[in-house]
């Protein structure tokens, strides 16, 4: 379980919505508070929103920074460290030398829908936030029967051109032996060999042992946003591997022949 603490100017509207969304979708993997560098009362139309949109408004009152770590100080007895604080206007982000420490810090700069009449930029708020939560934990939520890899590990291994190939290969024939890729690369078994073993060593190819031969395919836990982000790649670039696949597909009508 992951804590978030959003934090805005005010603490009347952008924070409260974000904080009654995770808590009330996400609330399986993560607890989330709210706070204000200069804490006002809730705007009316944060709650009206709320209710429209069928969330709970219960709990929800607006707090400074520290009167919400003195509530976590005597509620929990212990010093106060969230997880990720994510910032929604440039005032709340200029203030990030005094948050806690040891946070992943994130910005969004999000708009005052209170600074405005009427209720369309509270609409607007709730369904941008609720847009970019759903990306959040996507990528952040605890792992469970998924492996949890780092995006950033995952992007270092798509930045090396030959291990690039390699995957969208397997994502496109579903397994291959290091012969195979060697052919369709038009590269050394060594070398082959040396990218393949990164990419088990990062989790995210599995090996098969099918007679004297090993096959790599796709590690079958791999988190669904990794899986869809090769899909995504190979669909979007059809040429890329255009050229491999073509040797793959000559070199096995050779040994259909052959035999």
């Amino acid at each position: 379980m992951f804590s978030i603490l959003f934090l805005c100017t005010a603490n009347a509207a952008r924070s409260q919505l974000a904080e009654a969304l995770v808590n009330q979708y996400y609330g399986q993997h993560f607890t989330a508070y709210s706070a204000g560098t200069q804490a006002k009362a809730i705007d009316p139309r944060t709650l009206q929103t709320l209710s429209e949109q069928g969330l709970s408004c219960q709990g929800l009152h607006s707090k400074s920074i520290q009167q919400l770590e003195q509530t976590l100080q005597q509620t929990e007895a212990s010093k106060v460290n969230f997880d990720f604080v994510i910032t929604l206007c440039d005032t709340a982000k200029q203030e990030c030398a005094s948050l806690p420490t040891g946070a992943a810090i994130l910005h969004w700069n999000l708009a005052d829908p209170a600074a405005q009449p009427g209720m369309d930029l509270f609409t607007k708020t709730f369904a941008d936030l609720k847009q970019r939560l759903a990306e959040f934990v996507k990528y952040n939520r605890p792992s469970g029967s998924a492996l949890n890899i780092a995006p950033i590990d995952v992007f270092k291994q798509f930045s090396d051109n030959t291990r690039l190939q390699i995957l969208l290969l397997i994502e496109d024939e579903q397994r291959l032996s290091v012969n195979q890729l060697s052919h369709a690369l038009a590269e050394s078994q060594p070398k082959i060999s040396r990218h393949l073993a990164l990419l088990r060593e990062c989790q995210l190819l599995s090996t098969t042992r099918q007679a004297q031969q090993v096959f790599y395919h796709l590690n079958p836990e791999l988190p669904d946003w990794v899986a869809q982000t090769l899909s995504t790649t190979r669909l979007a670039n059809p040429g890329y591997i255009n050229q491999p696949l073509a040797r793959i597909r000559q070199q096995a009508a050779s040994k259909s022949i052959s035999h």
